[in-house]
C-alpha cells in the first residue's frame, strides 16, 4: 500500500516570509477590513481632542487667536504705542519709556516673525524628488531662454 506523497525527501518546506513581507500582509489585511464602529468613535473624539486643543494653544500664542499680530496690526499698534508714549512723556517717564520699546518692538515683529515660520514650499515633491506640474512654456519663450542663456563656461 502505497502511501500518498508523505513526507517524501524530495518535497522542500514552503520559503518562509521575510518580516517586511509579513508586514505588508498586515497592513493589506487590515485596510481591506472596515473600521469598526468603536474605532471610528476613538478617532472622531482623537480628533475634536486635537482641534480643541489646537485652538487652544492658538489663543495663548501671539500670533494666532482672538488678536493675530499680523503686519497690519502691528504697525497700527505700533502708532498708537508711539503717540501714547509721546503724550505721557511729562506725566511718567518710564512709562513712556516702555511704551516706546513696545512701540519698537512692534515696529520689528513683522521681520521676527517672517524668520520665526517655516516656509511654504512651493514645490511638490513625490519620493524624495522635486515634481514640476506646471505646463511647459510655449515653444517661442522657450527659444527666447535658450537665446539669452549664457553659455557653458569651460
Amino acid at each position: 500500500m502505497d502511501r500518498p506523497n508523505q513526507g517524501e525527501p524530495n518535497e522542500s518546506p514552503p520559503p518562509r516570509r521575510s518580516r517586511l513581507e509579513d508586514e505588508v500582509l498586515e497592513i493589506l489585511h487590515r485596510t481591506d477590513q472596515p473600521a469598526s464602529f468603536g474605532d471610528h468613535v476613538r478617532r472622531k473624539s482623537a480628533r475634536q481632542r486635537r482641534d480643541r486643543l489646537d485652538r487652544a494653544r492658538g489663543a495663548v500664542t501671539p500670533t494666532g487667536g482672538v488678536f493675530p499680530l499680523d503686519p497690519t496690526t502691528s504697525l497700527v499698534g505700533c502708532l498708537i504705542a508711539a503717540f501714547l508714549a509721546l503724550v505721557i512723556r511729562d506725566i511718567s517717564a518710564l512709562l513712556s519709556t516702555l511704551l516706546a520699546i513696545v512701540s519698537i518692538g512692534l515696529l520689528l515683529w513683522p521681520i521676527v516673525d517672517r524668520f520665526r515660520r517655516p516656509q511654504q514650499a512651493d514645490i511638490k515633491r513625490w519620493r524624495g524628488r522635486d515634481v514640476d506640474l506646471s505646463p511647459p512654456p510655449p515653444p517661442w519663450v522657450r527659444s527666447l531662454q535658450n537665446r539669452f542663456r549664457r553659455p557653458p563656461r569651460i
